[in-house]
């Protein structure tokens, strides 16, 4: 005692007396001032029979008033305290008669920590150090918190109101405290302590608050009463916690219903409007109106369905969740509103309509198109016509009372009249009769073949009027015509010859290069004008231009040997014209070579896409009705999903199953919750094909070829790379939503409500205390383990429960064994029988709001606010714990 601080006689002093009066009170006991009280020895053997729970000795005087008498009581205190193995031997029953301050308080310590401190077990510590152990386990979440003694550590407050948030958080708000108001913290904590918990008040908060050095030996007193107070938590929290469970269930079918409720009618009213519209809309009559309805369909088809679409998986996993909860959980199947058979009809519906709008557009385009195409050459044609019939009828050769002045003269009149009649009136006329009969195959609806057809018979009018006029003036020149001239013939025809090919070629310029303008560049499309050119436009070529070219070259060498220099000038230049023509149409022949290669490439990705884009489309439908449609036990469905997970994603997920043979029927799921356990495997869809992300990966190649090659509309399929991105990523969402459901329902049915902490630290603690490390736990070995997982049980209690464990009689238990009793005595149950149960233990009294409040978590709070009416009884302020019971399960 040489080593005491005088300055803390006074605070052990107290802290001892009130320590006292806790035990002493059950006898209607006191202490009032401990260095007097305790002199006659009454009260020291009635302390040490209250804790020690058996008789001191046999018989004491309890009226003393010799000293020989009060030295004998207290004589008789000190041989018990040596039975006990309590090291008394610096302190006899003198020094306590006589008063003596400090052996006194000692004798107090000592007893403390015998049979207080002494009995905490935390782990294999014992003692001072078990209790300490015991702070820091459970402040190891509370990085601000660091307790490192019994003294110093505690001074601000903090640590005291650390270990009440940490056992009950709903009593005190940890975050808002400061460490430098010392004084209002150990306040709160002293004041909560002895408020909520009955435990009283040992010391002053002054002689805690604000000291460099809190006196240890009564900090660690005051500590000692908190871990008996929340060591023995554990009964209570498994009530809270089985309360929690059934009210979590209920408020999750609560948030589906409200998911369901909130997405279900407005994407039923889209669809309905949608299907009405896609049956009412009017059909466009021309190309750029038609164009833009189909560009409207499309961008409809991109933006605004893809998120509808998603929606609609969305509120199918809802609903499956839903009412797979219910099943698993023992609550009545919902009934859904709108009816999710309704919602599958009207998609079908909707596609159903939106698909034959598409496919109207697109023939009604297509025949468009070609009408366009008519329209265009008949313009083009008849442009040709209107314009050389107005040159025609301008000529001199009309005016009145013209007459030749020469034979030369009259000649070339002649001559040109005969090209005229012979040459240009039957191309013409030919031209004519070509853009009337296109005209009659022009769609009477479009909006310019009226305009267009009188246009025709306007000019077939015009061009009669010409050619009588040239029959007339024809019969003129033929009368004023002498004689005619053999070299001059020569020349005649070169020149008949040339201004032929001129013409020609001009035409046959246009025609090659309008026949390489392609609109079309379909296969069918370019197949024709392929044909069109080789056997068409290339015989034309051939028969108009070369050999009448080859005529003309034929005269070239006698104009050349008659000196007709300028003359044959004019053959060479005509000559080398025809040349560039024949090697413009080589050069056009090579194109359709090239556009074929290309469209063979468009038909075959165009082919690709549409029949894996149809795949897809049918595994994402099977796959959401296997989501929706799994049966079986938790484990079942849980295997099943894992299993369709890894074929649709397999190369998106981190697990690996091993596929069984057709011998085997056990699957294995992934994950610590389904571990070692074996279902029925239950074959799928996809067991034959590969994962469904490799055929959307393949899907994403083909359409970047697509949009390489220019194709914006694929004749073989309606379906686009917008909508089935939509369809992948929301299947994907409800498997992986299913897999966390099925996961989660598999852990609360299997373990109860053990968290992943809890059976971590039951290992812990079984491989610590298997002291030989033999792999199970003797007697003494599982009392240690039992105090080191905080059990409030009694040393008889244990040996009462491993007799029971026991059931070979071979004096030792195995971890499955004895995770099995922690089980027993830490998790929660989840029926009706459960939750009543939990009621009772925590409240014998009457429920109200404000200890739910301060028992529960915000859910179960909020559950209860939400439902106060329900749960009143008739005084309006107790609720009704068998209304909460039977609320909470019919949800």
């Amino acid at each position: 005692m040489a080593g005491y601080s005088e300055e803390w006689v006074d605070v052990q002093k107290l802290t001892f007396t009130r320590w006292a009066n806790t035990y002493l009170s059950r006898k209607r006991m006191q202490i009032d001032d401990l260095y007097e009280d305790l002199q006659d020895g009454i009260r020291l053997i009635s302390l040490l029979q209250i804790i020690c729970r058996e008789k001191v000795c046999r018989k004491f005087n309890r009226k003393p008033r010799m000293r020989i008498q009060k030295m004998e009581n207290l004589n008789f205190a000190l041989a018990f305290l040596q039975k006990k193995n309590v090291n008394v031997t610096n302190i006899g029953s003198s020094d306590i008669l006589d008063g003596n301050n400090k052996l006194v308080l000692g004798l107090m310590w000592t007893i403390i920590k015998s049979f207080t401190v002494a009995e905490i077990d935390v782990e294999g510590v014992s003692g001072k150090d078990g209790l300490l152990l015991w702070v820091n386990r459970s402040l190891s979440d509370y990085p601000t918190v660091d307790v490192r003694n019994f003294s110093s550590s505690w001074s601000d407050g903090m640590a005291f109101c650390a270990l009440i948030h940490r056992f009950y958080p709903s009593i005190i708000d940890f975050d808002k405290l400061n460490p430098a108001n010392a004084h209002e913290n150990v306040q709160l904590a002293f004041d909560l302590a002895l408020e909520k918990f009955k435990i009283p008040k040992l010391l002053e908060v002054a002689d805690v608050a604000g000291q460099a050095k809190p006196d240890e030996k009564s900090i660690t007193t005051y500590v000692s009463l908190l871990f008996k107070e929340f060591a023995s938590g554990q009964q209570k929290k498994k009530a809270v916690t089985t309360i929690s469970k059934a009210v979590n269930i209920a408020q999750r079918h609560q948030d589906l219903a409200d998911e369901y409720a909130k997405v279900a009618s407005s994407l039923l009213e889209w669809m309905t409007y949608q299907a009405d519209r896609f049956q009412t809309l009017s059909e466009p009559r021309r190309i750029p109106d038609t164009k833009n309805a189909l560009a409207n369909h499309l961008d409809y088809k991109k933006n605004e369905k893809p998120p509808r679409e998603a929606e609609y998986v969305a509120v199918e996993g809802v609903a499956g969740r839903w009412i797979a909860s219910c099943k698993n959980n023992n609550r009545d199947i919902p009934v859904l509103e709108p009816p999710l058979e309704k919602l599958q009809e009207m998609k079908a519906k909707l596609d159903a309509r939106e698909t034959e709008f598409e496919l109207r557009l697109r023939d009604n385009l297509d025949g468009f198109q070609k009408t366009e195409i008519f329209l265009t050459k008949v313009v083009k044609e008849l442009e040709k016509v209107e314009a050389w019939a107005k040159d025609k009828e301008s000529s001199p050769l009309f005016e009145e009372g013209l007459l030749a002045t020469s034979t030369t003269d009259a000649e070339e009149k002649l001559e040109s009249i005969g090209f005229i009649q012979e040459i240009e009136l039957p191309r013409y006329k030919l031209l004519l009769a070509t853009v009337v009969d296109h005209a009659e195959g022009l769609s009477a609806s479009h909006s310019e073949t009226a305009s267009t057809l009188e246009r025709v018979e306007a000019m077939k009018n015009f061009v009669a009027t010409v050619e009588n006029r040239f029959e007339d003036t024809k019969l003129r020149l033929e009368q004023a015509l002498q004689a005619q001239l053999e070299v001059d013939a020569v020349v005649k025809d070169c020149k008949v010859l040339m201004r032929n090919l001129k013409y020609v070629i001009e035409e046959m310029d246009e025609e090659i290069e309008a026949a390489t303008n392609l609109d079309d560049v379909s296969k069918s499309g370019i197949i024709a004008a392929k044909e069109q050119f080789e056997q068409v436009l290339v015989p034309k070529v051939q028969d108009a231009v070369v050999s009448e070219n080859e005529k003309l070259i034929q005269k070239r060498d006698i104009l050349l040997q008659a000196g007709r220099a300028a003359d044959v000038a004019l053959i060479e230049k005509c000559n080398a014209r025809v040349d560039r023509l024949l090697e413009s149409l080589e050069q056009k022949r090579g194109y359709f070579e090239n556009e074929m290669d290309n469209v063979e490439k468009r038909d075959i990705v165009c082919k690709e896409f549409a029949d894996l884009s149809a795949r897809i489309k049918e595994r994402c439908a099977q796959s959401t009705q296997s989501i929706n449609t799994v049966e079986g036990t938790l484990t079942d469905q849980f295997t099943s999903m894992v299993k369709l997970r890894y074929k649709l994603f397999r190369s998106n997920t981190g697990i690996v199953i091993e596929e069984p043979t057709a011998e085997e029927a056990p699957a294995q799921a992934n994950g610590e919750a389904a571990e070692g356990t074996e279902v029925a495997a239950q074959p799928l869809p996809e067991d034959i094909l590969g994962p469904l992300s490799e055929d959307m990966e393949k899907l994403e190649a083909i359409n970047e070829q697509l949009e390489q090659l220019r194709v914006y509309q694929n004749p073989y399929t309606t379906e686009t790379i917008h909508g089935l991105r939509a369809q992948f990523q929301s299947l994907e969402n409800a498997v992986r939503d299913k897999v966390k459901s099925l996961e989660k329902e598999i852990a609360l049915s299997k373990l109860g409500n053990l968290t992943p902490e809890q059976l971590k630290e039951i290992k812990e603690v079984f491989d610590h205390f298997d002291l030989d490390n033999d792999g199970v736990l003797a007697r003494d070995e599982f009392i240690m383990a039992c105090k080191g997982l905080g059990l409030s049980l009694s040393e008889d209690e244990c040996h009462d429960h491993f007799d029971k464990i026991d059931e070979d009689d071979n004096d030792e238990i195995s971890f499955d064994e004895f995770s099995g009793f922690c089980a027993d005595q830490l998790q929660s149950g989840s029926t009706r029988d459960d939750v009543l149960i939990a009621f009772d233990i925590l409240t014998p009294e009457n429920l109200t709001l404000e200890k739910i409040e301060e028992q529960f978590d915000p859910v179960v709070i909020n559950f209860a606010k939400k439902n106060i009416d329900k749960l009143l009884k008739e005084d309006g302020v107790t609720l009704d714990h068998e209304k909460f019971t039977e609320l909470v399960f019919s949800l």
